[in-house]
């Protein structure tokens, strides 16, 4: 399942891996897998991390070919990789953004809660992304 922005800036340091299949283009955060369940899955041999980039390496980049779900992310198949460390300079030097509404719902879009239930409608859409703990 593909993580947060805020999850992956606090996990930049950790491998990168794919959390679904991906066509060439840009990598963010919502390519890219939680890193809490790799231990398991590389103690079960079911994923290898050798030369894997790391996210903050990886957010921003561009991947070249395509790539299916729990592939880890190389220099061999990654362009473009990013300098987490560049990025932090510059959220250093801007100044604080304003505080973003919470929720912003493109127009057509009807969400409702109760009885632990979430129901969802999107009259028309492009890349929408559905994520809810409930």
């Amino acid at each position: 399942m593909s993580i947060e922005l805020e999850y992956a800036l606090e996990h930049k340091n950790d491998p990168a891996v794919l959390c679904c299949r991906m066509e060439p283009g840009e990598i963010s955060h919502h390519n890219l897998e939680d890193p809490a369940i790799f231990p398991d899955l590389v103690d079960t041999g079911l994923l290898k991390l050798d030369g894997c980039l790391t996210i903050g390496q990886c957010l921003g980049a561009t991947l070249k070919e395509v790539s299916d779900s729990l592939t880890p992310l190389t220099a061999e198949i990654v362009d473009n990789i990013q300098d987490p460390a560049a990025g932090e300079e510059e959220a250093a030097e801007e100044a604080p953004a304003e505080a973003a509404p919470a929720l912003a719902v493109p127009a057509g879009t009807q969400m409702t809660f109760g009885g632990g239930v979430v129901k969802l409608y999107i009259a028309e859409g492009k890349d929408i992304s559905i994520e809810f703990p409930v």
